[in-house]
């Protein structure tokens, strides 16, 4: 096996090119990577005397501190700062073309006793070396007993089971990076906690100007990470992701019982560079007087026919519906549907549209993007997957798991902390060559309402979220829950805000009723949860018109609105 090793030194705390000199420095300054070395050269060492030794193992740590403020009707309701820090190893046995994750494609990390499986560790390295040592190597011990017993379980399955559609290997071959950033000054890791309470307090009193709000709320989440990633190939990636988020949430409950919350969502990569109070203020004015008329809105009967998705909306629904069709772990389990594995070269979607996917891509048109990264949780650099060009679906998203005609990583490994990364996506971004204003595509809309011989189509302003099935064992389908939603009428009159909105449907069938798109596109920032836990996303997407949808009630509590006022 041939490797390449590439030296990268780049300093992010101080945006200045280091020497290779210095970087060794910082380097051996690090603690924690000196022992994470030290212990998996011995333990790789030690494994290889059994009857099954490992070709491969890594090992990864989460250094997390958050910082947290609540508020509610303009009362400060929590404010902590929380640290932890957590050891998770993979460990491989068998070869690159047979291994113990030959079954467990998109499996979370287990220990021996199929719970999942990390350790945590001291937060003071200098004081807990003892301590950090033996967590690693207890962690060790339990994974590898783990993967003994699912390697042996797979062999003896193996001349009795149906083998896989998919040839490729378990783990394919990749290039060595050593990287390091060096440590952020505590003063940066932490929110000041008495000004943002203060801002927030601002924020969320204002939805205490109708007693039919029945929960107001503004918080913000500051996370700071520094992430350790070290293989036995020798990989070495040492960065930094920072993660500053404020979210405005208010409810109300309609008389029928239904609930109706809007969202708010602010994202940057460093607190500072957040909107300003003043424009947190009016925005969740706006959103007050938005969940009010909810309350009165008329609620949507069933439909299927023409609807226009906001850059926001067709985000999310781009994230469900194909997003996580195109994450190429999926595609070497015989229980995934594999939606477009045998797509390749072929058209998915118009002429006029492309789809790529890019960690790399930290900022668009301003906006800092929350699913940013350098490395990936397999320690391979991430790369633009350039999934859809012109209409014809590329690329997959790829970890070191290979699939057929896929054979490379491209940096897409993922995972929360506690978990084995598998593929998931980063930053999705749909791109349109047509250069249709709103306006353009109301019109076009309300056409397309014409010849379907409806009187009104329908405008997803906003969602919150959506949920995808992707398995054979059930329907492959989706939904997506939209908040803001308006009828639009041929005849001219208004539109009309309507509450009780579910959008559903099956991938294939709603690309095929993708007919236009343009637009300003919008970002939508969430939290993604699959296999490998929750991880930050973004979606990147123009508003497109689509000449069906299917739209069903959303279901509603059987609880009326609370007989007392709230106070």
């Amino acid at each position: 096996m041939k490797m390449r090793l590439r030296l990268r030194s780049i300093l992010i705390a101080g945006l200045a090119m280091l020497s290779v000199g210095t970087l060794f420095a910082q380097e051996k300054n690090d603690k924690l990577l000196t022992i994470l070395r030290e212990e998996l050269t011995q333990q790789m060492k030690e494994l290889q005397k059994g009857e099954f030794p490992p070709y491969q193992m890594n090992y990864r740590v989460i250094d997390k501190t958050v910082s947290q403020v609540s508020t509610s009707f303009g009362s400060l309701t929590a404010s902590i700062h929380t640290r932890s820090v957590r050891f998770v190893p993979q460990i491989r046995v068998g070869s690159y073309e047979f291994d113990n994750f030959k079954n467990r494609h998109m499996g979370a990390g287990y220990n021996r006793n199929g719970a999942l499986s990390s350790a945590a560790l001291p937060l003071n390295v200098e004081g807990g070396e003892a301590a950090i040592r033996q967590a690693i190597w207890n962690e060790t011990n339990n994974r590898y007993q783990f993967a003994l017993s699912v390697f042996r379980n797979d062999l003896a399955n193996k001349s009795v089971n149906v083998a896989s559609d998919d040839k490729a290997p378990c783990f394919s071959d990749a290039e060595v990076e050593k990287y390091y950033e060096e440590a952020l000054p505590e003063e940066k890791c932490k929110l000041d906690l008495d000004e943002w309470a203060e801002k927030l307090k601002k924020v969320s009193a204002v939805f205490d100007k109708d007693k039919k709000i029945l929960s107001g709320s503004a918080s913000i989440t500051y996370t700071v990470e520094r992430r350790y990633f070290i293989d036995t190939e020798g990989r070495e990636v040492v960065q930094n992701l920072t993660y500053a988020r404020v979210m405005v949430n208010a409810q109300t409950k309609a008389d029928d019982g239904m609930e109706l919350p809007l969202y708010l969502s602010y994202f940057a990569y460093e607190p500072q560079n957040l909107p300003s109070v003043e424009k947190m203020v009016s925005d969740a004015d706006a959103m007050a007087d938005k969940v009010l008329a909810l309350r009165e809105a008329p609620i949507v009967d069933p439909y299927t026919g023409p609807a226009i998705l906001s850059g926001a909306a067709s985000g999310v629904f781009f994230h469900e519906i194909f997003g996580h069709r195109i994450e190429g772990q999926r595609m070497k389990s015989d229980r995934d549907g594999q939606t477009f594995k045998k797509l390749v070269g072929q058209y998915v979607l118009p002429k006029t549209m492309n789809v790529y996917d890019d960690p790399t891509l930290k900022s668009y048109n301003g906006e800092d993007l929350n699913g940013y990264y350098k490395f990936d949780d397999q320690g391979i650099r991430g790369e633009r997957v350039h999934a859809v060009k012109d209409g014809k679906l590329q690329d997959f998203l790829m970890t070191r798991t290979p699939i057929d005609n896929f054979p490379r990583s491209n940096g897409h490994a993922r995972g929360m902390d506690g978990f084995d990364p598998v593929s998931r996506q980063s930053n999705l971004l749909i791109e349109s060559s047509e250069n249709l204003t709103e306006e353009d595509l109301r019109k076009l809309l309300i056409e397309e309402v014409k010849k379907q011989g409806k009187e009104y189509g329908y405008y997803f302003k906003s969602v919150t979220g959506g949920l995808t099935m992707t398995s054979v064992g059930q329907t492959n389908s989706f939904s997506v829950n939209p908040v803001e939603v308006y009828k639009v009428f041929v005849d001219g009159r208004p539109d009309q805000l309507v509450r009780g909105v579910d959008l559903i449907g099956t991938p294939l069938s709603m690309f095929s009723n993708i007919i236009h798109a343009g637009g300003d596109s919008e970002v939508f920032t969430g939290m993604c949860g699959a296999e490998s836990g929750s991880i930050p996303v973004t979606a990147i997407s123009p508003t497109i018109l689509v000449n069906k949808v299917e739209m069903q009630r959303k279901a509603k509590s059987n609880e009326l609105p609370p007989i007392l006022e709230r106070p």
